[in-house]
């Protein structure tokens, strides 16, 4: 069978992207034929060509998905997986600040890539907690153009956080007209959920004829909130057929632990029926308490412009920008408030309430009955005098590039500055009140913790709540660049292609949280945070050949060198090869390695002091001494950045290839390995540490004092245990992605497509303390995060057109996997597969004119119930399901050129 590039373009391309994308096999390189820029590659290139997966989707087949944020879309790409990631669904916390990010092959934020036109954007301003990475938020999703998604790392030509992949969101050029576009939507379910949003583009010139294109977008989207106790699958947190059991004994009315008296409004209380370890106990249920959400209220507002000017044939100016705001209102159930919780600067005090037996509300019939009348009684409290916790995270994101662009005699050059920018502020509108005014309240005796309240002592706790903002926080990403590229040398198979370049960047962070947080005085956030004023620079050169062997069989070869002020450098090569035996099949293949740098928060981040969990043991000292000290106690831990944390560093390689047998039909896949070491770990916990079978290991982690007389030949008793960001372990990764492309020809009925793309993971696998590794393809017992790396996820899609007609019939699936916790019986639980169908259609008939109509989630699937308890949504994974299930939306587009 003999290609032509048309073909090339229509159906062999289908290999690389949801609903459309360009081939990788490209017929001989002809006079006429246009090179362009290729994501994973610093040599321009003829349309098609390239050796490594690269996934592309067009605005068309963005349409087709009912995407409207970057985050929505990424949804779609089976290569990016929950496992890693941070969505809306589980920022319903005082520590994660509203972000969103991407995690490519399940490596999170830090180890995916994110650029905009091919230019960096600026980390997430707030990067705590396991949060790194770009917001996704700050995309400015109207004005994309296409995504192109790289599968395959890239830290040879991009540098840092590049293991993962890359994806390159690249924004519409030369476009001239108006066009305006509104879209409605909500759930067909009861409750809240709602979302709109608008967007208007406008470009004026002609830079063929006028020399100069200016492009403008402006957007704004807003989602209403959703209620847990609007959905039968979230509506409350104890589910025991599941054993997902995240009820607290922080209750109202309150629940005294002092001689096991309980509640004394106990018939009053939320009981757990037939629960033999809780019988008679009072238990909050957080999931159905009023106002708490599933999901927040999020405003979004997007401005994107650019300007293009044609200085001669040969030279262009260019600018481009982007302005985001991203404001997140969410509400979570009251703050809990007992001895069970810990403040202070030391993160060592606890927040005990202690009701004095001169308070009207003692209960001392049922203390007499236990034998403690009298005696002051410990109380765990849910402080709904204080309100539900209350927060608004505003986002916002710049981004600015100036630069020129042009041929010098057989050279391609291209030279900018930029300059990106993240904010991050948050503030507390109510329920966290301070420690130091709530805890004299609750202890003062005037307060009823059983019952209801005056008004007086209502106005006492409001005036207690801190209202302020809590953290400002600053990223900035700035420096200049220029690359050079051209075919040096005619081989006797075509020309070497080179391409030579460099980066100078500076990278800096500033978080400054308020006084009252850095003392650990404020409820519901944990502890105390401290912040960060860092900067480091990083200069980056590069080299890049493109090497024609012999006749359809091309080699590439690229090396990157990154030296950090802050650790130092590292050089990383990249090899490919891309052979077409025949022209109906592309083989192709990659190795190469990379890096990731720590963040500046894992490196600098103050160190501070706390407590460890109650019952660790001294593994030396507690066998010999028996002493209280030393055995089934707590000991003191250090908390912080690392500045001697080395960089993560990986091995990687793919192989895979695309097969058209006829045409319209084609067939793609690729197998990727990757190895990456010196994982990151915010501490190796206390009780591996001090594991008797561990301590050889780990007794470096572990700060004692000088030895006691008593026991002179013993080591001293432990001061502190090292918490710190270290590095430790590996993880192994291999999969295989595949393609599959289908078009039907043209007929008077109208034309049909399909298309599937998935991932499959063969092995995703963590190494433990002990040096074995564990497989957590699918498996998320006992995991500490939510998401997952499922063994198979796809998106499957059915396109039919006709005349003005469209229509869309799309799936995304994921397979089942094991549950974080076994089942009530202690057995392995499986979670369920997740299989949502997608129906859009729309109309064209009327000039200039767009109507459709979508419905997300046709079937108003429920989600697979798990015992997850790592977010505080009950009985599902917010990380990949919906919660507003069934979905209709319409929208109306007009478009004048």
């Amino acid at each position: 069978m003999i290609f032509q590039r048309k073909k090339v373009a229509s159906a062999l391309a289908y290999m690389l992207g949801v609903g459309g994308a360009v081939s990788l096999i490209a017929a001989p390189v002809q006079a006429a034929d246009i090179k362009v820029d290729v994501t994973g590659s610093n040599i321009k290139r003829v349309e098609g060509e390239g050796a490594l997966p690269v996934q592309v989707m067009t605005k068309e087949d963005i349409d087709k998905t009912g995407a409207t944020t970057a985050y929505d879309l990424l949804n779609f790409i089976s290569a990016n997986n929950s496992g890693g990631n941070i969505s809306l669904g589980n920022v319903i916390g005082a520590s994660t600040f509203s972000a969103q990010t991407a995690s490519l092959r399940g490596l999170g934020g830090q180890g995916t890539l994110i650029l905009v036109n091919g230019k960096r954007v600026q980390s997430f301003a707030a990067e705590v907690q396991g949060v790194y990475g770009v917001n996704l938020d700050v995309i400015p999703f109207s004005a994309i153009d296409r995504v192109e998604v790289l599968k395959d790392g890239a830290s040879a030509i991009y540098g840092s956080d590049a293991i993962g992949g890359v994806i390159n969101f690249i924004t519409r050029q030369d476009y001239k007209g108006y066009e305006a576009f509104a879209q409605y939507g909500a759930p067909t379910r009861s409750g809240g959920g709602e979302a709109w949003n608008a967007n208007a583009s406008a470009g004026w010139g002609d830079l063929s004829k006028d020399r100069y294109n200016i492009f403008f977008n402006a957007s704004y989207q807003e989602q209403k909130p959703l209620l847990q106790k609007d959905r039968n699958f979230s509506k409350t947190a104890y589910l025991p057929d599941i054993a997902y059991n995240t009820l607290s004994g922080n209750t109202f009315p309150a629940y005294i632990s002092t001689g096991g008296i309980g509640s004394p409004d106990y018939p009053q209380c939320n009981t757990i029926p037939g629960d033999i370890n809780a019988a008679g106990r009072c238990r909050f249920d957080p999931a159905a308490y009023d106002n708490v959400e599933s999901i927040p209220d999020q405003k979004v507002t997007n401005v994107y412009g650019s300007a293009r000017f044609q200085i001669n044939a040969d030279w262009q100016a260019y600018l481009t920008g982007f302005y985001s705001q991203a404001k997140t209102h969410y509400i979570i159930q009251p703050v809990p408030i007992s001895d069970q919780f810990f403040y202070g600067p030391n993160g060592d005090i606890p927040a005990a309430i202690l009701l004095p037996a001169s308070s009207p509300f003692y209960p001392h019939d049922l203390a007499a009955a236990h034998g403690v009348d009298g005696q002051p009684l410990n109380v765990r409290y849910r402080c709904v005098l204080c309100g539900n916790r209350d927060t608004t995270d505003t986002n916002e994101g710049w981004q600015g590039v100036a630069g020129i662009k042009g041929n010098w005699k057989t050279w391609d050059l291209d030279f900018d500055y930029y300059y990106s920018e993240g904010t991050t502020k948050d503030h507390l509108n109510g329920g966290f009140p301070l420690y130091s005014r709530v805890l004299p309240l609750l202890s003062s005796g005037l307060v009823n913790v059983f019952g209801p309240n005056t008004q007086a002592v209502q106005d006492q706790f409001s005036a207690g709540n801190f209202n302020e903002d809590t953290l400002n926080a600053t990223s900035k990403v700035y420096g200049i660049e220029g690359k050079a590229s051209a075919d040096i040398y005619q081989l006797p198979a075509g020309p070497l292609g080179f391409a030579i370049g460099f980066n100078l960047q500076k990278q800096t962070l500033a978080q400054d949280y308020n006084p009252a947080l850095q003392t650990g005085d404020v409820s519901g956030f944990g502890g105390n945070f401290l912040g960060v004023n860092q900067s480091r620079t990083v200069h980056s050169v590069f080299a890049e050949f493109a090497i024609p062997i012999v006749k359809n069989l091309e080699a590439s070869a690229a090396v990157r060198y990154d030296d950090y002020s802050d650790f130092g450098g590292t050089t990383n090569p990249k090899f490919s090869l891309r052979w077409n035996p025949v022209q109906s099949l592309l083989l192709r293949g990659s190795w190469g390695t990379g890096f990731i740098a720590p963040t500046l928060t894992q490196l600098y981040t103050p160190n501070t002091a706390g407590v460890s969990q109650t019952g660790l043991t001294d593994p030396i000292r507690c066998p010999v001494t028996g002493d209280a000290n030393d055995c089934d106690t707590q000991f003191g831990v250090t908390f912080g950045g690392n500045p001697a944390l080395q960089p993560e560093k990986s091995t990687q390689w793919t192989v895979g290839g695309v097969w058209e047998p006829v045409s319209g039909f084609s067939f793609g896949a690729d197998y990727f390995n990757i190895i990456l070491k010196n994982l990151f770990s915010n501490g190796v916990t206390p009780s591996t540490i001090l594991d008797p079978t561990q301590y050889a290991t780990y007794s470096g982690l572990v700060t004692r004092g000088p030895p006691d007389p008593a026991n002179p030949n013993l080591p001293g008793r432990i001061i502190t245990i090292d918490q710190r960001f270290v590095n430790i372990g590996e993880v192994k990764i291999q999969g295989i992605d595949v393609d599959l492309r289908a078009k039907l020809p043209a007929a008077s009925w109208g034309q049909l497509s399909a298309q599937l793309t998935g991932s499959y993971y063969i092995q995703y696998d963590v190494q433990q303390t002990d040096g074995s590794f564990a497989g957590f393809v699918s498996n998320q017992l006992f995991a500490a995060t939510s998401g997952l790396t499922p063994r198979w996820k796809h998106y499957l899609a059915f396109n039919y057109n006709y005349g003005p007609w469209q229509a869309t019939l799309g799936q995304t699936f994921q397979s089942s996997y094991i549950d974080v916790q076994t089942d009530p019986d202690d057995n392995i639980r499986r979670v369920g597969s997740l299989s949502i169908w997608d129906l859009q259609g729309s109309y064209t008939g009327f000039k200039n004119w767009k109507l459709t109509l979508g419905v997300k989630n046709l079937f108003d699937q429920n989600p697979p119930l798990t015992n997850q308890n790592t977010t505080f949504q009950a009985g599902y994974d917010p990380s990949y399901y919906d919660a507003r299930a069934r979905f209709v939306y319409g929208s109306v587009g007009f478009k004048f050129n």
